[in-house]
């Protein structure tokens, strides 16, 4: 799902916004914490995700194809349609597919892909993606309300996803607005995960597959300057957290439960995991299934993010730093986990760890190995 944050989930710690199927799902699945991007395009986050960064021919579905598996993608975005990576078969939604306005586009996504899930007869690859939480805002205006207090100015009600960079005129009650619409989107997508998780269970064939559920991109909402992608111009150019840390949630059958996973990842580690399951003899899936996350070992000591107008950011387990990519430019330093939403910079007071993560940048560009930050200070 694109736009979805982590910030607004409950399996991620968020206490103000019900999410009651994700939550449950996530009791039932390995819930991995860090997720990072490594680029916030969409083109990229594929390219990392089915192919795993390498050349055309090593992609998941060519993978499941030889494992004699069908493979499916349903998507309502048409960028995905044309670089989709060898799926066979391909059902495309049209965001205006309904006749009218009593269905939501993520009703209609979720609808049109139970209705396909439907004709699965045999073991099958199948890959959901939808974009409904970055464009069009349509879950009852009522939703809105369940979010704002009685005190505050009502919500707003346009239906078109908010973009633009703050300002310093920006009215915070408009934040607060926009913050209580998209909390109205991302509980009304969690209604239709459930009913979709329901079909799933009760899918003869499904009810055994190997799930995950997780994000491409988060939504920022004005904790740094942008609103959504900020400027058209120059979109999610803004790498913090709220943008670049995804959700992630493995079901993995007659595998383990209510298990979080804190290594450091990105999505180069979704392809691992997924073509570690695809590597297992069929028969012997389930058996493998409480043991095969253990063989991709995804935890790295850090990821690299990269916005093509230069900007880049690190995280480590104990450090993010946000460096606007030119010499001498904006540095941010946060301190993680604890700093979750990276609101104290303290470059100015730690410049040896700017100054090593600055190397460990410069290293891993030129494909040196990566040191210990720890080692670098020393």
């Amino acid at each position: 799902m694109d736009r979805l944050s982590t910030g607004m989930l409950g399996a991620y710690g968020n206490a103000w916004i019900g999410t009651p199927s994700f939550d449950h799902l996530a009791f039932s699945s390995i819930v991995f914490d860090q997720m990072w991007l490594t680029s916030p395009t969409i083109q990229k986050f594929y390219d990392a995700v089915w192919r795993g960064g390498l050349p055309a021919g090593n992609s998941l579905v060519g993978k499941a194809r030889a494992n004699a598996l069908d493979t499916l993608l349903v998507t309502d975005d048409q960028m995905l349609v044309q670089n989709h990576a060898g799926f066979e078969k391909i059902a495309m939604i049209e965001p205006d597919s309904s006749a009218d306005d009593s269905c939501t586009e993520a009703e209609i996504f979720f609808s049109t892909t139970a209705s396909h899930l439907a004709q699965v007869d045999k073991p099958a690859f199948v890959w959901l993606h939808s974009k409904c939480l970055g464009l069009n805002w349509d879950a009852p205006y009522a939703m809105r309300m369940w979010y704002a207090a009685e005190e505050d100015p009502p919500p707003p009600t346009s239906r078109d996803a908010p973009h633009f960079y703050v300002r310093s005129e920006t009215d915070p009650d408009e934040l607060l607005g926009w913050a209580q619409a998209y909390a109205a989107q991302i509980s009304h997508w969690d209604q239709c995960l459930g009913q979709l998780v329901e079909v799933i269970d009760n899918h003869a064939i499904l009810k055994d597959a190997l799930l995950l559920v997780g994000g491409c991109r988060g939504f920022p909402l004005g904790e740094h300057r942008a609103v959504g992608t900020g400027s058209l111009d120059n979109p999610d150019s803004e790498l913090y957290g709220e943008l670049l840390h995804l959700p992630l949630l493995c079901r993995i059958p007659n595998g383990p439960h209510a298990t979080r996973r804190g290594g450091l990842m990105q999505p180069e580690d979704v392809f691992m995991i997924l073509q570690q399951w695809l590597n297992q003899n069929v028969t012997d899936a389930s058996k493998a299934g409480t043991d095969f996350l253990d063989a991709t070992n995804a935890s790295r000591p850090l990821v690299i993010s990269e916005h093509g107008g230069g900007s880049w950011s690190i995280r480590t387990p104990a450090w993010f730093l946000r460096h606007s990519g030119i010499s001498g430019g904006d540095r941010e330093l946060y301190f993680k986990p604890d700093d979750r939403w990276e609101a104290n910079n303290v470059a100015e007071r730690c410049d040896d760890v700017v100054r090593a993560i600055e190397r460990l940048y410069s290293d891993a560009k030129e494909g040196k190995s990566i040191e210990s930050i720890d080692s670098l200070l020393s």
